[in-house]
């Protein structure tokens, strides 16, 4: 299963990379001007849909653009066919194609490709977690005072609560607090442990490969009050940590 995931995330990407290249056409999905979608969103989607559909025809699927395609089966797909679609779209490189699988509405198996970084990352429960053909884990960190903690603005509705209650405290008690525009390119790098941590608040689809790269590689997933992630919501709060500095975090968000 995950050899066929590998290289439908792999073939995902190389095809938003030659779409890019050849010149992108965007649209607004809502009023909020940083809520679009692109030509490579699209391709990409109908892409995996088609794979998937044809390797797991009795599988559900929850795909960003398309929606859930329930089979009432216990394996369920969480799809997001490219995250990240404004850096995409402005030709940088944190853009994301994130394939992860629940099996009873638990993070299960999770592949996602950084196609312009030449990264390909994935998990399967019980197995370890790998950037391309090497074994990564999080970092040993234990002082919050040396952590890069990273983070998304999300929404623009949403940004001074984000900016206020989240960024601030971070950002005065830690090393360093980046932000990259794409939520799959932040779990990574907790993943293979060039990030202490992550916050972001977002859909399923954000989160669901990443949960298993994260825990398989060592570090620890729940909400932003410490909570297990309730799976079956359409809308989430997430940290993610090496563990170590969980409750760490934790205190400095919620003080």
């Amino acid at each position: 299963m995950i050899e066929i995931v590998k290289k439908i995330a792999r073939e995902a990407g190389e095809i938003t990379l030659e779409i890019r290249e050849k010149g992108l056409l965007a649209s607004r999905k809502t009023e909020d001007t940083s809520n679009i979608i692109t030509q490579g969103d699209k391709a990409s989607e109908d892409l995996i849909l088609k794979a998937i559909k044809k390797n797991f025809p009795d599988h559900s699927i929850l795909s960003e653009e398309s929606g859930i395609n329930d089979m009432k089966s216990q394996y369920c797909w969480v799809i997001d066919p490219i995250d990240g679609t404004l850096p995409y779209s402005a030709g940088l490189p944190t853009f994301g194609i994130s394939i992860g699988l629940l099996k009873k509405g638990r993070p299960y198996l999770g592949v996602i490709s950084l196609p312009a970084l030449g990264e390909l990352y994935w998990a399967e429960m019980g197995k370890g977690a790998f950037l391309n053909n090497k074994k990564i884990s999080v970092s040993k960190k234990g002082k919050i005072k040396e952590a890069l903690v990273g983070f998304e603005l999300g929404w623009m509705e949403n940004r001074k609560n984000v900016l206020r209650h989240l960024i601030e405290p971070v950002a005065l008690n830690t090393q360093y607090t980046p932000i990259f525009g794409c939520t799959v390119a932040g779990l990574c790098y907790v993943a293979r442990g060039a990030l202490d941590g992550y916050i972001h608040t977002a859909y399923p689809w954000d989160f669901a490969a990443g949960a298993v790269i994260i825990e398989e590689a060592g570090g620890k997933i729940s909400d932003q009050q410490g909570r297990p992630i309730d799976w079956s919501k359409n809308w989430m709060d997430v940290l993610v940590s090496n563990g170590r500095l969980h409750k760490q975090i934790l205190s400095l968000i919620n003080p």
